[in-house]
């Protein structure tokens, strides 16, 4: 096996330019996560890994032989079983591996099966399985749990990261769920659409994200804005603040929710309780702002008044606020 290499790459959709000058390897076996908003290129570059689309500037070295491949719009062949798909795309016709895959993802019963008389979740299902069917030197993988109800997302939550290790492939996926990033990736690659991305350790970006856009991803806190004055001091919401700033600076920060408790006595701010957060913790409006508070509500009614503390300053950020 080879490494991935992208040497000073640039892509365009659309007439605009959503990727310049990026440059990265990946080690044999190395899984890589693509952040981004919408727009910002992570089709288009995973895309351009497999061939399917040529970058207007740079290079791109691939490991060698075939990648498998998850499209988002499954591109499953209607005329074929389920079976067949992996049969087409395995030269070796590897059956026990087939009936492995077969049985991970739940579509053993299903095999003689075309995709029109499948479910959605299961047309995802047999995209993995087709992408694993061929044991890949290198998987590309474009929001692989996506579009599945409750217990298969559970289940894959399971499956995937087992069948990317039993392979033992280079991966690079696109996901907009922070959970998905801590289970399956080792870095991050976080595209704008617009400017230069961020690359780093995937524990860097969710646990400490240095970015307005990360920390806005991440889900684990809140993000907030201001402008320095002429001493460098930021006022921020909830009476915050930050200094040793530019003059004149438009500055993002972001306050983790660990650092937001319920507290009755030596409140910090009071707010209204409206609902958990989904992560363990709640959400709360306080000052006229949406806050994120590292508590979950417990016995606690949405809509009642709650104190808070703030236990630790919100954090700067890098690059635009």
């Amino acid at each position: 096996m080879t490494d991935l290499v992208l040497d000073r790459v640039a892509l365009a959709a659309g007439g605009r330019t959503l990727v310049r000058d990026l440059s990265l390897q990946l080690a044999p076996g190395e899984r890589l996560a693509l952040l981004g908003p919408n727009g910002s290129g992570k089709t288009t570059l995973l895309r351009a890994l497999a061939g399917l689309g040529q970058p207007v500037a740079g290079s791109i070295r691939r490991p060698v032989g075939p990648p498998g491949m998850l499209f988002q719009d499954g591109a499953l062949w209607p005329h074929m079983t389920v079976e067949q798909h992996l049969q087409f795309v395995d030269a070796r016709g590897d059956r026990a591996w087939h009936d492995h895959l077969l049985q991970h993802l739940e579509l053993l019963a299903l095999r003689t099966r075309r995709p029109d008389t499948l479910s959605g979740g299961e047309r995802v299902r047999l995209g993995l399985a087709r992408a694993f069917a061929a044991r890949p030197a290198w998987l590309l993988l474009d929001e692989p749990l996506a579009h599945l109800d409750a217990h298969f997302s559970d289940v894959l939550r399971e499956v995937l990261p087992a069948l990317v290790a039993e392979v033992r492939a280079t991966t690079v996926f696109v996901t907009h769920e922070p959970d998905n990033v801590r289970l399956l990736a080792d870095r991050v690659l976080c595209l704008t659409g617009d400017g230069p991305a961020w690359i780093g350790s995937a524990r860097d970006a969710l646990d400490a994200p240095p970015t307005a856009l990360l920390a806005a991803l991440s889900g684990r806190g809140t993000l907030l804005h201001g402008t320095a004055d002429a001493r460098g001091e930021v006022a921020l919401p909830f009476g915050l603040s930050l200094s040793g700033q530019p003059s004149g600076a438009r500055v993002a920060a972001f306050l983790d929710a660990a650092s937001v408790r319920f507290a009755e006595n030596g409140a910090r701010l009071r707010g209204e309780l409206l609902a958990p957060d989904g992560r363990g913790g709640s959400w709360v409006r306080a000052d006229g702002r949406l806050l994120r508070c590292g508590e979950a509500p417990g016995a606690r009614a949405p809509g009642a008044s709650v104190g808070l503390a703030i236990v630790a300053a919100p954090r700067a950020l890098q690059g635009p606020a």
